[in-house]
This record gives structure tokens, C-alpha cells and sequence, in this order.
């Protein structure tokens, strides 16, 4: 029985191990995508930050729409 736990402790520990580097690596992503963010917003491309955003209001607005006519 404890040659099992063993194993499974093990087995345990080797998901967890991938799962901190698949978070990481998110993580990482993440990040450039904020960065990428903050230099649009303080670039002169405010005006494409600002179509993006009404573009993302409309699609929200039209599946809520859908949504209550069900």
C-alpha cells in the first residue's frame, strides 16, 4: 500500500510540477499582452484603442440581445 501512495505522490508532484510551468508561460503571455496594451494606449493609436473598445461594446450589447430574445 505505501509502494502506491509512493507512486502516486509522485505522479502528483509531476502534474503539479507541469502545471507551474503551463501558469508560467501564461504568465508570461500575459504580460506581453499588457505591454502591448499600455504602448497602444499611450501611443497615437488611441483612436484604434478607442474602436476597439466600441467594437467589443457592440458584440457584448448584441449577445445580450440574443440572449433575452430566448
Amino acid at each position: 500500500l505505501s509502494i502506491e501512495i509512493g507512486t502516486e505522490v509522485k505522479n502528483q508532484n509531476k502534474m503539479l510540477s507541469e502545471m507551474e510551468n503551463d501558469f508560467d508561460s501564461t504568465g508570461g503571455l500575459l504580460g506581453a499582452t499588457m505591454g502591448r496594451l499600455r504602448t497602444l494606449s499611450r501611443g497615437s493609436q488611441t483612436k484604434l484603442l478607442c474602436y476597439m473598445m466600441l467594437f467589443s461594446l457592440f458584440v457584448f450589447f448584441v449577445i445580450y440581445w440574443i440572449i433575452k430574445l430566448r
